[in-house]
């Protein structure tokens, strides 16, 4: 018994010492060089050595980046900025087509600075008026960059034509031409996953009138309130103020007008029309009154052309490129 106990513990002693820890070696331990290089550690950008850089990808273009073509087919009464006109001026209607393209360059000065060029030409519909069958066009130019994420701000410059900007800059600030230019600032935030938007914009008048404008919007975008077959909308919720300083005439301070504005913008399901489609429909509506300059510019030019509470509707139809 003795003797099977003794064989069968010798048997086992090898599978025990492998078991057991190495010995420790006698004198200097070397190691061999190890590479990381083909490691992801080695190309963590958020390593202090052994770090690889490469340089960011410029993300394509893709449709809507650019630019977009705006028609408004109709609109039902002329205004500016919610500032809206009697018949003294303008009978109901007016129409315009409008874009706005970003150059290929966005990149200026090493700063992430874009180039914006826009412009609108419009006709006032009203034979025989002062402003009755007038062209009013306008031309822009901006500078802009995205200070942070869903903000972005420009710096531009403003040539404007015709219209009732032009119409006082001939007749009551003693212009050469139905004409008037500035410069002007804009803040412009869009949040589209919690829907607040808005825009704030303040101008300077240099050349036919002479004065200082501003238009402060804000607003929210419920999304989904009409989801049929295959048509759905957005609504889109707004209320803006316009003031101004010696714009429109001398002494002519304060606000212009006030404004609520709702707009339902319309999508399909199979992305043909609306949200991230080229094609884009969007009726709206908007109630405006004006302010204490309604009565300053009414006794400039004697002829209370300001109406005093407009309720005005349309239709944009727009492609975005």
């Amino acid at each position: 018994m003795m003797k099977r106990t003794i064989l069968a513990l010798c048997s086992t002693l090898p599978a025990i010492a492998s078991d057991l820890p190495p010995a420790i070696p006698n004198g200097p331990v070397t190691y061999d060089t190890v590479s990381y290089q083909n490691s992801a550690a080695y190309n963590d950008p958020y390593l202090p050595e052994h770090t690889a850089y490469t340089a960011p990808v410029t993300p394509a273009v893709t449709s809507g980046d650019i630019g977009h073509i705006t028609l408004n087919a109709y609109t039902s009464n002329y205004n500016v900025r919610g500032m809206g006109f009697t018949n003294d001026l303008t009978n109901y209607g007016y129409s315009s087509i409008s874009g706005s393209a970003t150059l290929p360059n966005r990149n200026l000065f090493g700063r992430g600075i874009y180039q914006r060029i826009s412009g609108s030409y419009g006709i006032i519909w009203g034979a025989g008026d002062y402003l009755g069958d007038t062209n009013v066009a306008e031309a822009n130019y901006a500078v802009g960059k995205e200070i942070f994420p869903n903000l972005t701000a420009e710096i531009g410059y403003s040539l404007r034509y015709g219209g009732f900007e032009g119409f006082m800059a001939k007749y009551y600030d003693d212009a050469a031409h139905t004409m008037s230019q500035d410069l002007n600032f804009t803040l412009r935030f869009n949040d589209r996953q919690r829907g607040f938007f808005g825009s704030m914009t303040w101008g300077w008048a240099f050349k036919g009138l002479n004065g200082v404008y501003g238009d402060i919007e804000l607003g929210y975008r419920f999304t989904d309130v009409i989801n049929a077959a295959n048509l759905g909308a957005d609504l889109e919720l707004s209320a803006g103020i316009a003031p101004s300083f010696d714009y429109w005439a001398g002494g002519a301070d304060g606000i212009d007008a006030y404004r609520i504005r709702a707009a339902l913008p319309l999508f399909t399901h199979s992305g043909t029309m609306g949200r991230d489609a080229r094609l884009q429909l969007t009726p709206w509506a908007q109630f405006s009154w004006s302010g204490s300059n309604a009565a300053k510019i009414d006794r400039r030019t004697q002829g209370g052309p300001i109406d005093h509470f407009l309720f005005t509707f349309g239709c944009d139809l727009g492609w975005r490129f």
